[in-house]
């Protein structure tokens, strides 16, 4: 009865990896995150420029509100 080296000693053969597949996996995984990213800065973005709109909107109106209350305070002194 002859054990061959192998039953008693096995090899374990490292897992074949293509490394095109493995490297486009990453690439696609990479793309994914940037993209990901990328959309949340836009969100950011829209959320900043709304705020600056409003902000915006609200001075304008308080401008004209002060304007106007220039104005009336000049029709009353001509009164006066």
């Amino acid at each position: 009865m002859i054990i061959g080296v192998n039953k008693w000693y096995p090899f374990v053969l490292p897992k074949q990896y293509d490394t095109k597949a493995v490297a486009f996996e990453k690439a696609v995984e990479k793309n994914n995150e940037e993209y990901k990213q990328a959309l949340e800065g836009h969100k950011e973005a829209l959320k900043t420029h709304e705020a600056e709109v409003e902000l915006y909107d609200k001075k304008a109106r308080q401008n004209t509100i002060e304007l106007g209350m220039f104005e009336n305070r000049r029709r009353f002194q001509i009164f006066i």
